[in-house]
């Protein structure tokens, strides 16, 4: 058999045969029956005495539509195509009654009944929110929603901390350390947190990617000046973030810093501090400069210094040798890093950085694009989890089950940010999602990870007791 490529008219025909399939499948379904985004109506006349009975089942949902007479029009039976109606099964007996069955993919509320003597209709709705919430302890609230809409269902689960009460929210690293790996239970069991979600996104290596501060530690600096949020004992602040540093020498500008705890690149000043690890792991290309208690101990020409206890090396690569080679042994140095906005003076000691912002002053506000964010964060349904602040000044983390089909499909960030919203956010971030979201609260993975288990991840959120 000799195989041909797709003309482009007809794969434009297949592309639209696809996309509407569930339309098509619904206009060939008895008249009776109405496939709405929103709903599912059905329709029947009534004839001299005729009576209706409706039951349901779970798993799988059904609606059992029983009468006292045959009904016309229902073939013995027919797949939909809908999102939530799977099929449709008619059935009756020699001597009357019939039976019409309508099979549902996932648990949808029970229908309404409107009835009077010329037509029977039964209304089942295919968008619904279904929440659930109890007091984990005193100013810790677990919330738990079943939802769906034309799209499909959706499993939400969140936490509504009070900061004015005895709580804190604190960032973690898996290990300790920047490069690691360690499921979100296992860092909310050894920092003793009674709630925990995954943090920020990361590489490969389990390195942050983006602003992340611990207990006023700056580990990273931020990326393409993206939302973060900052978190002080009693509170929260979110906004876009930026970086600047600078290295003096003898009250002069010696270079400005380029990054913070990352691999060297081209042209770059880096800054490698003890969260790095024992090692700079650079390669020759550059020179390295060590300084302890502002003091330079140590030139090493050929990279992959030993960063030393409580001090750090400066790390210069081409353009920017030229600086640190002017330093010796015995040289007073004097490093500068900021962060803008800077909030110090809030008594914000914790930094995660994340993105795309959802929300700004109770507004959708998506910023992927400012942001230089890709197409696999922005687009698509996906497991999400995000950080919000509600106007009372409460902090909300949230997660989304997904890629679970006809049990939570996940959801696009516009859906993140608006239930964000609903849940009394008025600013709101998104975090690390896919595999790594996850939600813990007193040890149990509450949320079902899109792997099949819990994922381990570089970082952490803790909601831990306080020392108020």
């Amino acid at each position: 058999m000799q195989w041909r490529a797709t003309p482009p008219a007809v794969f434009l025909l297949l592309t639209l045969f696809t996309a509407f399939s569930s339309v098509l499948a619904a206009a060939a379904l008895p008249e009776a029956l109405e496939v709405w985004p929103q709903e599912v109506v059905l329709t029947l006349p009534k004839a001299g005495g005729q009576e209706f009975a409706v039951s349901y089942t779970s798993h799988p949902m059904k609606v059992i539509v029983d009468s006292n007479q045959p009904l016309s029009g229902f073939p013995a039976s027919a797949l939909v195509g809908d999102v939530a109606l799977r099929e449709l099964r008619y059935s009756e007996d020699a001597s009357g009654p019939s039976r019409l069955v309508l099979e549902f993919n996932y648990q949808l509320p029970p229908g309404s009944v409107q009835e009077d003597g010329d037509y029977f209709r039964l209304v089942v709705p295919k968008t619904f929110v279904d929440t659930t919430t109890r007091i984990v302890e005193p100013g810790v609230v677990y919330g738990h929603q079943r939802r769906a809409d034309s799209f499909g269902p959706n499993v939400v689960n969140y936490l509504e901390i009070d900061l004015q009460l005895n709580w804190e929210v604190k960032l973690v690293l898996a290990q300790d350390r920047i490069y690691g790996a360690e499921r979100v239970s296992d860092m909310a069991k050894r920092t003793g947190a009674i709630a925990a979600v995954n943090g920020a996104y990361f590489a490969s290596n389990g390195r942050p990617l983006g602003v992340f501060m611990i207990d006023g530690e700056l580990i990273t600096e931020p990326y393409a000046n993206r939302t973060a949020v900052g978190l002080t004992p009693q509170g929260a602040v979110m906004d876009n973030v930026s970086f600047a540093g600078e290295v003096r020498h003898e009250g002069r500008l010696l270079a400005p810093v380029s990054g913070l705890n990352r691999p060297r690149l081209q042209d770059e000043l880096i800054v490698y501090t003890e969260a790095y690890g024992t090692k700079t792991n650079t390669n020759r290309w550059g020179h390295e400069v060590v300084v302890v208690d502002g003091v330079v101990v140590a030139v090493q020409p050929e990279g992959n210094s030993t960063i030393p206890p409580g001090g750090f090396v400066l790390s210069a690569h081409g353009v920017m040798r030229q600086h640190l080679a002017e330093l010796e042994p015995g040289d007073r140095v004097e490093l500068k890093i900021s962060l803008m906005p800077d909030w110090s003076e809030l008594g914000v000691r914790q930094i995660i950085g994340g993105g795309p912002r959802l929300v700004r002053s109770g507004v959708l506000e998506i910023t992927g694009e400012a942001e230089q964010f890709k197409d696999d964060i922005l687009k698509g349904r996906a497991p999400r989890t995000a950080i919000g602040i509600t106007a009372d000044h409460r902090l909300l983390l949230v997660t989304v089950n997904g890629r679970q089909p006809n049990v939570s499909v996940g959801m696009t960030l516009e859906e993140l940010g608006n239930l964000l919203i609903e849940l009394g956010a008025l600013e709101a971030m998104n975090l690390d999602g896919g595999g790594s979201t996850t939600m813990v609260v007193r040890n149990l993975v509450l949320n079902l990870p899109s792997d099949g288990k819990e994922r381990a991840v570089a970082n952490a959120i803790v909601v831990v007791p306080g020392s108020k």
